[in-house]
């Protein structure tokens, strides 16, 4: 699948579709995604004929939110349970990583349409405004921020929300340590306003690169390549000179000047934390080019849809796969990750291990903070007859085969604005550290051998009782 469209027509095929025609804009396009998260395997929803806007103007929501679409996206097994769907990522992730850098075209559909000077207006597209305390509308929520290094010339892509302010207005949240701030103050140290373009819609594979947290220098449209085993093809902003996906729906160009010269309120904003992140001055990202396909798709992930619910994210799956690829280099025994919408999107990492040695557990557990320390509040290690994708076993396990008196806090780990327990006082100081749990809800290694056995299931004789009664039980 090249793009959002092929994407879309592939769900459909599913049957993992619902058109819904008529919606407004404010509020009732986010309110139906979270309605519809609440099912336990939701389905996409493409909004069209939406109030205010001509027929075909859309707008394609819970792309990916349940484990046959995450699996379809990544071009995965679709009858993948969650941690077979994890062992395959993760074995993909061990082969070596070689760079195909994306392929530069003269032309593609994102092209169709050349907005300039007064042409440009934001609101020319179906923005939703989603929840009702959020700051304003946001055409960026599954979209990619690309912006190059002005020192070291490779080139960034994230998954950043951005607001429109007005017709040629728009900001972006950006957390303190992340690429993209980091890649902007560059250009601003050197007095220079920093060249952005924001994709709001592709195929949704855009979305995981954007939001993996790849290391510095590693340019993620080069990693798609390698992914998909194909370069991505990309024609050259005609004001940034930025790589832009040929086949994206819409691609706006310009330039985010310093905070010194213009700011914006941006925020707050129904965030993945399950509650709203504050407002706070954004630098202006002032829109100098829009191009757009015919009919364009603004593709929206909302972040939050559903308090400890159905947010069921590819970061998450992706998490966990690189989660267990980096603990392969490192301990032996692992056999399993997961990552839980219920404990709080990715800010937990749980990890089923084969105890082979006194610290063994710990070892596991610091070791993948190392690799993952944004905002990650929890690590929870178990035993290797637990599923780590299964809730009930991991909650089982934290119950009874953890001591609470042995549960440890790592002090200053990283965090950030996202994280609604960081006080006001600190935000303004800008003092973003949290502490990270660890729990070992497994089998103390000292005396594991006379830990009294669980009370497992019986494939076999579970089999034989259904073979004679299986139509009298449940």
């Amino acid at each position: 699948m090249k793009d959002l469209r092929e994407y879309i027509t592939k769900v459909k095929e599913l049957g993992e579709v619902r058109e819904i025609e008529g919606a407004h804009w404010n509020l009732e396009i986010g309110i139906a995604a979270c309605l519809a998260a609440k099912h336990p395997s939701p389905p996409a929803l493409l909004f069209d004929k939406i109030e205010g806007y001509p027929p075909g103007y859309r707008v394609f929501a819970i792309p990916y939110n349940n484990d046959k679409r995450i699996a379809l996206t990544l071009g995965m097994p679709l009858e993948a349970s969650k941690l077979e769907l994890v062992r395959v990522i993760r074995d993909r992730l061990k082969e070596p990583f070689k760079p195909l850098p994306p392929r530069v075209v003269s032309s593609g559909p994102v092209l169709q349409n050349v907005l300039s000077g007064r042409d440009i207006d934001l609101y020319k597209f179906p923005v939703p405004h989603y929840l009702p305390l959020d700051g304003g509308r946001y055409i960026g929520t599954g979209d990619t921020v690309i912006v190059r290094d002005p020192d070291e010339g490779w080139v960034n892509v994230a998954t950043q929300r951005v607001q429109v302010h007005d017709k040629t207005t728009a900001t972006i949240f950006s957390e303190p340590g992340k690429h993209l701030d980091i890649i902007r103050r560059k250009y601003w140290a050197k007095g220079q306003n920093c060249p952005i373009a924001v994709t709001c819609g592709s195929h949704p594979i855009f979305l995981c690169a954007g939001g993996m947290g790849m290391p510095w220098g590693r340019a993620e449209l080069d990693w798609l390549g390698w992914w998909r085993r194909e370069p991505v093809e990309v024609i050259t902003g005609p004001v940034t000179g930025l790589p832009i996906p040929a086949d994206a729906e819409i691609a706006l160009e310009g330039e985010m000047v310093p905070p010194e010269v213009e700011t914006r309120l941006e925020g707050p904003f129904s965030e993945w934390t399950g509650h709203y992140s504050p407002a706070r001055p954004e630098p202006a990202l002032r829109i100098k080019s829009i191009l757009h396909r015919n009919d364009p798709i603004i593709l929206a992930q909302l972040p939050f849809l559903g308090r400890g619910g159905t947010n069921h994210h590819l970061s998450h799956v992706m998490k966990a796969a690189r989660v267990w690829n980096h603990l392969d280099t490192i301990v032996p025994g692992v056999k399993g990750t997961w990552t839980y919408s219920e404990l709080g999107s990715t800010i937990n990492v749980v990890i089923s291990l084969e105890q082979k040695y006194g610290g063994h557990a710990k070892q596991a557990a610091m070791a993948a903070l190392g690799l993952m320390s944004y905002l990650t509040k929890f690590i929870i290690v178990v035993d290797e007859d637990i599923d780590p994708s299964n809730l009930r076993h991991v909650l089982w396990a934290i119950a009874l085969r953890s001591e609470p008196e042995e549960w440890e806090a790592i002090k200053g780990t990283w965090s950030g604005y996202l994280d609604p327990r960081i006080s006001p006082r600190n935000r303004e100081e800008g003092e973003l550290t949290h502490s990270t749990s660890i729990i070992l809800a497994c089998k103390p290694y000292s005396w594991i051998k006379d830990f009294p056995p669980a009370v497992e299931e019986y494939p076999d004789l579970e089999r034989k009782v259904k073979e004679k009664w299986g139509n009298l039980l449940p």
